[in-house]
């Protein structure tokens, strides 16, 4: 039956019956672990029987039921996760493996979709839901004898990621773990594709090549103030809820108008209603869909967590320009009720076009993942994978000669914090001597064009490959202001780890190394140009004249308009200087920002660390972050001197501060270092 659109009308098709489910002869479960399996399979998927050969997913399975069927089972000490029983989908199979004693041995959070042993990897993040709905079925249709594997979202019930790039991230080390380095293939459909350029810039932000991005169908986010308002606060999960109804409701033709009207209804008591109360008012209403049907409100709540964390993320993510081809596959239907939309799906705003490669799929957004369009999409990035070619890798030189210096000194090497220049070393010149040779660090990133690091490791050894290129022999001095701090401690124990001597490590109000390393600091891009704010104007000692409650609800095109007239306001940058002046500093401080620094090479040798007060606390404030800054790293340094500066963290680098700090630097080198020096 179709509707008047030639759709096929799925309300008019006849309820399945029994001998709808797969025909497949019943043999019964096998031993005890079957046994229980087979009950407990029975129970969540509200079958009386459950054969052997039967499968989960075959028999009506799907996400959420796949997270209650893995809880009970491990009450009963079977201990199954949810990546395996994708694998391994029949009660005969997910018995094998419990009795192997080899489940819990894949890593978490991925799905091997396809095992192969020849040829790089594909990886697939998933859809907006979080879920591994499509994997399988795309990998059938995709040529090769290459492994596929599939990264679902956060598990349900776990505490979800609430940034892009934290996601990303925690993608970067599942992948890792896998294939520890590249070439790397990424692809994601729809709101995986944003996933699938995110985690693209972080691993050449590791310095690994990256040889395909695929986007499927996916749409450039566009975060709107109005979006960002929305996609705050409370009751987040709520609105994604309501959020799922309207969009359903949109889909049921005529019927969808009382659909619609109900989900407006409930929208006006959104406030006096719990989750749990709007859920069941819902689900009465006949306004979810028939998949959470017989879902309890609390295993609901997971899965509209994760969905609205992932509309959140969506809604504050800053997308960071591409630097090699992306593949764009775009479906050429329109859904029911969409409206006509842009060629490259926004992404020409974000990209250089030249770097869009687009291939048109059969089908719109979602039967383009499901047969017979599915075929030609596999078959499409079948092909787009045998022609890929490897980009270059765009140079980048991170030496630059402050001061020339005269020979038989070490040279110093000088690594500013985040989003610095190397500039901010030149009054450092004239305080330690002329014949010194001093050379700056410069970050990569701050040029707009190349991809910041993202890691401090990776910073370190990039940094240490080009000082090869020019001092490939003898002692080196290292300085580090701040997060510079982190990486020249991350140069010393590499240089140390290769035999050569580090003359001297010095540290400038740099924070202690810790925290979680797996997903990063959940700075959005509006928190870190907050942050990037209130450092420029302490740095400055001017206010830039921006509103923080308007910057704060503006969109991005705005935020970064107002940073630049700021800047040119407070003197900061010239008048003359581009409107996209700031993009690179921009992008390379919120790197920075994001970037948590768990050493995994100790250093060794004697460490001399610079403490000076920050300007936006108090006497007691400043003792208590200063005590705090001095006892985490004496848990990493056994041999730590430590220096109370003049000054703050803004001054110590200018005049007459970085005097004083020039004269104790001298000392340092002619005089033992103890393990605390005031």
């Amino acid at each position: 039956p179709l509707t008047p659109n030639d759709k096929i009308d799925r309300k008019a098709l006849p309820e399945p019956g029994a001998d709808a489910v797969i025909n497949r002869p019943y043999v019964a479960p096998q031993g005890e672990v079957e046994a229980t399996l087979a009950q407990i399979w029975g129970e969540v998927l509200g079958v009386e029987q459950v054969g052997r050969h039967d499968n989960f997913f075959e028999l009506g399975g799907h996400s959420l039921l796949a997270v209650r069927l893995v809880n009970l089972m491990q009450r009963t000490g079977l201990t199954l996760s949810l990546a395996e029983l994708f694998q391994h989908p029949s009660v005969e199979s997910a018995a094998a493996l419990l009795s192997q004693g080899e489940a819990g041995g894949q890593a978490d959070g991925l799905v091997v979709v396809r095992a192969g042993e020849h040829g790089t990897p594909l990886f697939l993040m998933h859809e907006f839901s979080g879920r591994d709905v499509y994997f399988p079925t795309l990998a059938q249709h995709i040529g090769g004898e290459f492994p596929i594997y599939g990264l679902p979202g956060v598990t349900l019930g776990q505490a979800q990621l609430r940034t892009i790039e934290c996601m990303a991230q925690r993608m970067v080390g599942i992948i890792r773990a896998v294939q520890p380095h590249g070439p790397y293939r990424l692809a994601g459909w729809s709101f995986g594709g944003v996933l699938a350029h995110e985690v693209a810039q972080q691993l050449l932000g590791l310095d690994e090549p990256v040889e395909f991005i695929g986007m499927l169908d996916s749409y450039a986010p566009n975060p709107l103030a109005q979006d960002k308002a929305m996609w705050s606060g409370e009751g987040l999960d709520k609105r994604q809820l309501l959020g799922h109804c309207r969009g359903r409701s949109m889909m049921l033709g005529a019927e969808g108008e009382a659909a619609l009207a109900a989900v407006q209804a409930l929208e006006a008591q959104i406030e006096q209603l719990d989750f749990t109360a709007l859920f069941q008012r819902c689900q009465a209403q006949q306004l979810t869909d028939p998949e959470l049907a017989s879902v309890s409100a609390a295993d609901a709540w997971h899965y509209f967590d994760r969905e609205a964390a992932h509309r959140l993320a969506l809604a504050h993510y800053r997308v960071s320009p591409a630097s090699q081809t992306i593949h764009l596959f775009r479906a050429q239907e329109l859904m029911d009720g969409q409206p006509l939309p842009s060629p490259t799906r926004g992404w020409e705003e974000r990209f250089d076009t030249g770097l869009l490669r687009c291939i048109d799929i059969p089908g719109d957004h979602r039967t383009m993942m499901k047969p017979p369009h599915i075929q030609a999409l596999g078959q499409a990035l079948t092909q787009a994978l045998d022609a890929v070619v490897m980009p270059e890798p765009a140079p980048y030189q991170p030496l630059l000669t402050i001061q020339t210096g005269h020979a038989g000194h070490a040279p110093i090497f000088c690594v500013p914090g985040a989003g610095d220049s190397v500039t901010g070393f030149i009054h450092l010149t004239e305080a330690i001597g002329p014949e010194w040779p001093i050379i700056g660090l410069q970050p990569r990133g701050l040029d707009g064009v190349s991809v910041p690091h993202s890691e401090v490791e990776a910073a370190a050894a990039f940094y240490l490959q080009a000082i090869e290129q020019i001092y490939p022999q003898g002692p080196v001095h290292l300085i580090g202001h701040s997060f510079g701090g982190w990486v020249a401690h991350a140069m010393a124990a590499q240089l140390q780890q290769a035999g050569r001597e580090v003359a001297s490590l010095t540290l400038i109000d740099s924070e202690a190394p810790g925290g979680d390393g797996t997903a990063g600091k959940p700075y959005t891009a509006t928190a870190s140009l907050q942050r990037l704010i209130d450092t420029l104007q302490l740095s400055c000692g001017k206010s830039l004249g921006i509103d923080p409650a308007m910057f704060a609800n503006a969109d991005d095109t705005t935020q970064l308009r107002l940073l630049h007239e700021g800047m040119v306001r407070a003197g900061v940058l010239s008048e003359r200087a581009a409107p996209d002046a700031m993009h690179g500093p921009v992008r390379t401080f919120a790197t920075a920002l994001r970037t948590v620094y768990q050493p995994r090479l100790a250093y060794t040798g004697p460490v001399r660390l610079v403490l000076v007060d920050d300007p936006t606390l108090d006497e007691w404030g400043n003792q208590r972050e200063q005590a705090a800054m001095l006892e985490g790293w004496q848990r990493r340094v056994d041999d730590l001197a430590v220096w109370y500066g003049p000054g703050n963290h803004f001054t110590i680098l200018k005049a007459p501060n970085v005097f004083s700090f020039a004269a104790w630097w001298h000392d340092g080198l002619s005089v033992a270092v103890g393990p605390v020096l005031s």
